[in-house]
């Protein structure tokens, strides 16, 4: 039987196919634009082209980040390399934003100058096959982004319609000063840079947003809050934290249990819950879980209290000359913000009075252990612990 690609692997060979596309779109495009505006004297369908060249760079750019956002955790990015594609992202903004600038400058430079031509008829119909390209371009791009989840393919595609947008505004130009505006193709070429900048900025904050780990918006939050919640075993969340990675989310939380259950339930609870959360939301690559009593985990037990090498050399101590306690096999510790609690699992000697014996020893420790709560001694027997009745 042939293995079939992974839903991942063969997402990523989409993603580089419309990405090739854009490519092979681009680059006689850009050439057309620029040669045909120059021959035809018309500076915004140069704008225009050099804003497809940008297209091109961006797609390198794209293809680039693709090759590395799809390899699967190493020993150096133990966390993936889904922020290949947001360094990307944010090398396509400064690129738009320093293309931008560049239109700017040109065109006002013409018009301070007076030297506007008008354009000739070539530049309006370059214009025109450029807006149906472009288009099309566009939403091939942004469906693959939508599937995928990418802000990078998302922002390349949303690159697509803003070259066929400022075609729109080149042809506009063009047609302006072919009927008698001369001003028109430059001024346009001002608008043209203008719709460059807000895309580039706008693309560049989102992928600022994401490398300096903002949280996610709060609808996500939220969403994911209420999954959590409804977890068997959850009381309550604490610290909720969630951030883009690449095309995917990450997130952390402390999840609040029952403060009187084992180690072993604990962290069964937080299995349960991190497979449940991944499972009810796609975008959602990953979940560390930590859990904590809930009502004590932020105070004397959780940061001031003694720790257990501490408290075991009290006990032993305390119990040393004890006859009735002939060993302690086990020492449960538990944590609280008014106290510690202290179970012991002992051999007794027969006819031990258990209740006198817990008294003994909790007035042997109470000088020893700050804030002690509780002191309860369990029969050993058999390997098994039993409460004396």
């Amino acid at each position: 039987m042939t293995d079939r690609p992974s839903p991942d692997t063969a997402m990523a060979g989409t993603k580089r196919r419309v990405t090739l596309l854009g490519v092979a779109v681009n680059l006689p495009l850009a050439l057309l634009k620029v040669l045909g505006g120059i021959a035809a004297a018309s500076p915004a369908l140069v704008a225009d082209g050099v804003h497809s060249l940008a297209d091109l760079l961006s797609d390198a750019a794209v293809l680039w980040a693709l090759g590395h956002s799809a390899r699967a955790p190493d020993a150096d990015h133990p966390y993936g390399h889904g922020r290949f594609e947001t360094v990307a992202t944010l090398g396509l903004s400064a690129l738009l934003l320093l293309t931008a600038g560049g239109i700017v400058w040109d065109a006002g430079a013409r018009l301070l100058a007076g030297t506007v031509q008008t354009p000739g008829m070539l530049a309006l119909w370059i214009a025109l096959g450029a807006i149906a390209a472009k288009e099309a371009l566009f939403h091939l791009t942004r469906a693959v982004a939508r599937r995928s989840g990418s802000a990078l393919i998302e922002a390349n595609a949303w690159h697509h319609r803003s070259d066929a947008l400022t075609s729109v505004v080149a042809l506009a130009g063009i047609g302006a000063a072919l009927g008698g505006v001369a001003f028109a193709d430059p001024l346009a070429a001002v608008v043209i840079a203008v719709m460059l900048g807000r895309i580039g900025w706008r693309f560049g904050r989102t992928a600022l947003d994401e490398l300096v780990d903002t949280q996610a918006p709060e609808a996500m939050r939220d969403a994911l809050a209420e999954t959590l919640s409804n977890s068997p075993g959850v009381r309550d969340l604490r610290a909720l934290r969630m951030r883009r990675h690449g095309a995917q989310l990450v997130a952390d939380v402390s999840v609040l249990v029952d403060p009187a259950i084992s180690v072993t339930e604990g962290h069964r609870i937080a299995e349960a819950t991190r497979t449940s959360a991944l499972a009810a939301h796609e975008a959602l690559e990953d979940i560390v879980i930590h859990v904590e009593p809930a009502e004590h985990f932020g105070g004397f037990g959780a940061t001031d209290a003694p720790l257990r090498a501490e408290l075991e050399a009290a006990i032993r101590k305390a119990a040393h000359n004890r006859r009735a306690l002939r060993a302690i096999d086990t020492v449960r510790l538990g944590y609280f913000d008014d106290g510690i609690e202290i179970d012991l699992i002992a051999t007794l000697a027969r006819g031990t009075d258990q209740a006198a014996e817990e008294r003994a020893l909790h007035a042997a420790l109470q000088p020893r252990i700050a804030r002690l709560r509780r002191v309860r001694v369990l029969r050993a027997s058999g390997g098994a612990a039993r409460p004396d009745g």
